[in-house]
């Protein structure tokens, strides 16, 4: 094989198990429920939606069920506001959730394409790359290290103006201003303040990051390994 082909399939490699990797972190955070009711109780959630938090803990659980995909379009959840049972989204609210349900689905979709495409083209170098089995472990070291890179730098820019870069994602991912919510009248924003969403990112990112330190260590320690048996 080609030595400039070789790179190229193992940069694409690195770059498939980077998406799938982080879409992977922002599912297991997205669906932790037991986030959500500690966040809730970090923010008072209760005092400001007017719901306790077994209510919440049911509205988050629907909320999960539809972002899952489930039959229904719209996420018309009923819940309790101290003794009275309603609505908790208006419509507004509602329409947003389509957007936010189609774009979990994409994320999902795409990381289970990207993890079978990873799959493919590593049994591709297998069969291909006569030392596949040192250049996996330089693949997943240089892979570690241009991600912390980039996800250190972009962690750095969230602390500094996270609410910038809030907005920006917003910009990207929705055609509408249907995300442009209340928070003296939506009950989702109540539910989901900014600073929510600041220490999700900041969990997904930690967990992210974790895997792949664990993958670069693991890479760099058989490297060594290799080596050490070539020498002896």
């Amino acid at each position: 094989m080609n030595r400039w082909l070789k790179r190229l399939l193992y940069i694409l490699a690195g770059i498939l198990l980077s998406v799938v990797l982080l879409l992977t972190a922002t599912e297991l955070v997205s669906f932790n429920v037991d986030h959500y009711l500690t966040q809730f109780e970090r923010y008072d959630v209760p005092e400001v939606t007017g719901m306790d938090m077994d209510n919440l803990e049911y509205t988050v659980e629907d909320m999960h069920r539809y972002l899952r995909g489930d039959d229904r379009h719209r996420l018309e959840t009923e819940a309790y506001f101290g003794d009275e049972l309603r609505p908790v989204y208006g419509e507004r609210e509602i329409l947003h959730m389509i957007d936010v349900r189609d774009l979990f689905v994409a994320g999902r979709n795409i990381r289970n394409l990207g993890a079978l495409a990873f799959a493919a083209l590593m049994v591709l170098m297998i069969y291909k790359d006569r030392d596949w089995k040192k250049n996996i472990w330089n693949f997943l070291f240089y892979t570690m290290l241009g991600n912390i890179l980039f996800f250190g730098v972009l962690a750095l820019l969230m602390y500094v103006d996270f609410g910038r870069y809030f907005v920006i994602f917003h910009l990207i991912f929705f055609d509408n201003d249907l995300w442009l919510l209340n928070p003296q009248t939506d009950t989702l924003i109540q539910m989901l303040p900014q600073p929510f969403f600041y220490n999700t990112a900041y969990m997904i990112t930690g967990i992210y990051a974790g895997t792949m330190v664990f993958l670069g260590a693991l890479g760099l320690f058989m490297k060594k390994r290799q080596r050490k048996n070539v020498i002896e």
